[in-house]
């Protein structure tokens, strides 16, 4: 009686654990219709404030959100904004349109990092074709791995140097799939930033950041962040900068 009731319990709980998640994402996309409808009657204030409540909480409908908001900041002459969302794209889907407005507002504010280079085409590339690529190279791992299961079935002779190649193999797909993770980017909030020599306050200026540089950052020391700007490398302070992706 006693395990019959407990079932009942749990039922319930799930049951309404499920509802209420089925009725927020009710009320979430409502919420984003509403949204949708104040941006096309041009009325971007009201339309911007739900977006923004909404970016977090739909990662589904982020980009087109941050497309959005991107377009708001725009019409705002905001910029930073516009340079922020705009780059927050461009960090896990880059594409040629994206890069140009950036390259725009970088060359109208005088900001350095945002000039359409090689490396830029390399990522337009990467994003265009990335499930094609994926799919041949774990196509060739399966060959692999199936024979070699084969040849242990067969008892045939293994060098250790083959299982060796296809975990090296494995593990170059998973770098691969990984890639944009490894390539933190952030836009200088501030007005002024130094770029320092080491982490202190008392080191040597390397380089002044302006607002809207984007750097790239690796790891923290304390309150500094190790970060790059056009091959050039150096300490900015955790609370000069917004992260991007």
């Amino acid at each position: 009686m006693q395990a019959l009731s407990l079932n009942k319990i749990i039922f319930l709980v799930i049951f309404s654990f499920a509802f209420s998640q089925r009725a927020y994402s009710q009320i979430d996309r409502n919420q984003l219709a509403l949204a949708d409808s104040l941006f096309k009657a041009n009325r971007l204030l009201r339309a911007e404030k739900i977006y923004t409540s909404h970016l977090k909480t739909n990662p589904r409908e982020s980009e087109n959100i941050k497309l959005k908001l991107a377009f708001i900041a725009k019409a705002k002459n905001d910029w930073l904004k516009e340079l922020y969302y705009l780059s927050s794209i461009q960090a896990t889907n880059a594409r040629p349109e994206i890069s140009k407005r950036l390259e725009e507002i970088g060359e109208k504010q005088g900001l350095n990092g945002f000039k359409m280079s090689l490396w830029d085409q390399i990522y337009w590339l990467y994003f265009k074709y990335f499930p094609f690529i994926l799919g041949f190279l774990l196509l060739i791992a399966l060959y692999d791995a199936g024979i070699l299961t084969y040849s242990i079935f067969q008892k045939k002779p293994i060098r250790t140097s083959q299982f060796t190649y296809l975990i090296l193999y494995i593990a170059f797909i998973g770098l691969f799939a990984n890639f944009p993770g490894f390539l933190n980017y952030g836009i200088i909030t501030k007005e002024k930033s130094y770029m320092r020599d080491f982490p202190s306050s008392a080191a040597p200026v390397e380089r002044l950041l302006k607002k809207g540089n984007r750097i790239n950052y690796w790891f923290t020391r304390d309150i500094w962040v190790y970060s790059l700007i056009e091959n050039q490398q150096g300490y900015v302070k955790e609370d000069d900068f917004l992260p991007i992706n």
